[in-house]
């Protein structure tokens, strides 16, 4: 299994074709590291791994997601993956949150 990392997108998203509701998201175009980002947090919130590899608060505060990436939520059955494409504000928090298609390699 790859690395990646998770995203806590702010308000609710949904499925562009169906609706349902999209609650789960991860990425690969971050740090890679099992890290949270929460959308206007500067740096990841959190990481994901066992306590022995977890980076310190002051280590993961260093971490920064790219201008632009995109996410991916698995929790539609009927139209996975659905894609959301981000942005980050120009202080590299993440802003924006476009979920607006289906992804093309399905």
């Amino acid at each position: 299994m790859g690395m990646f990392d998770w995203y806590q997108p702010n308000g609710t998203l949904y499925c562009p074709v169906c609706k349902k509701e999209l609650t789960e998201w991860q990425g690969k175009d971050g740090p890679n590291g099992l890290f949270v980002w929460k959308q206007w947090e500067l740096g990841p919130i959190d990481q994901r791994a066992s306590e022995d590899c977890k980076l310190s608060p002051a280590d993961l505060a260093r971490w920064r997601l790219p201008a632009k990436f995109e996410i991916y939520s698995y929790d539609c059955p009927d139209h996975f993956p659905v894609v959301a494409r981000c942005r980050t504000a120009k202080d590299g928090a993440w802003s924006e949150t476009d979920v607006s298609q289906i992804a093309d390699d399905r």
